[in-house]
């Protein structure tokens, strides 16, 4: 089995991790996905994601190959939402997760769900919330497999999107 390093990220990686998102995009645009087809996110949201310590990497010998970035600031769109939370006490959000081409079909996105729930945790947080964009089927599968329930519609900048939180034991 792969060894897989999760660590955060430094202002250093953002040349390696730009890339994943520019694959990313592309990918989507070919399933697809209307998500991240407008441009953002942009280079400088993760480079404000890394200056803000919400960036993490993960790392296989030694390469970025996915990224995620993970907050305890909480998340303005959040705090209206067609539909309902399954709580109202503190959460993380995770946001902008990209797989490189390199770590395409390595359980990557669960990986890093799992990395998430690890850091809330630690903080003495109990809950996870995260959303995606309507076609975003990966997405979805993932926060499903992960245990995530879909508690409703949320409004982003540009359009809506599906949320979903999982309570954390």
């Amino acid at each position: 089995m792969k060894q897989f390093f999760f660590r955060q990220a430094k202002i250093e990686d953002l040349e390696a991790i730009w890339p994943l998102f520019l694959y990313a995009k592309e990918t989507m645009r070919q399933r697809g996905t209307h998500q991240w087809q407008d441009g953002y996110p942009f280079k400088e949201t993760i480079e404000q994601d890394i200056v803000h310590h919400y960036a993490y990497v993960v790392e296989e010998a030694g390469e970025v190959i996915a990224y995620v970035a993970i907050s305890r600031d909480g998340e303005p769109t959040y705090q209206k939402i067609e539909g309902a939370w399954l709580n109202q006490e503190p959460y993380i959000v995770g946001h902008r997760m990209v797989v490189g081409k390199k770590g395409r079909g390595k359980g990557l996105g669960s990986f890093m769900i799992r990395e998430a729930e690890k850091i809330a945790i630690i903080h003495g947080i109990r809950s996870v919330r995260v959303d995606t964009n309507f076609d975003n089927q990966v997405m979805k599968h993932i926060f499903e497999k992960e245990g995530y329930t879909y508690c409703g519609i949320i409004q982003v900048r540009d359009g809506k999107r599906e949320a979903f939180q999982k309570i954390l034991v």
